[in-house]
């Protein structure tokens, strides 16, 4: 299965354990803001974090996606 990497920016400070359901997930602070660096499967995660943002009172400055992680060869 295809992963990829989300680059996301929001306004305020987004605590950590907001993203305790998005295994992975780190939130760096920003001036004005946070970045939220994320590898998801697919496109209902995405929304998922963006929901749980936008429930916790989060305007989003921006989202990018990275090109798709290769799955690891064991």
């Amino acid at each position: 299965m295809s992963r990829s990497v989300y680059e996301i920016r929001a306004v305020g400070e987004v605590p950590p354990d907001l993203l305790d359901d998005f295994e992975g997930a780190t939130v760096s602070k920003d001036p004005g803001g946070s970045t939220i660096h994320v590898v998801l499967g697919d496109e209902a995660e995405l929304h998922g974090l963006l929901a749980a943002l936008s429930r916790g009172g989060f305007a989003l400055v921006d989202v990018r996606r990275e090109p798709p992680v290769a799955p690891e060869n064991d």
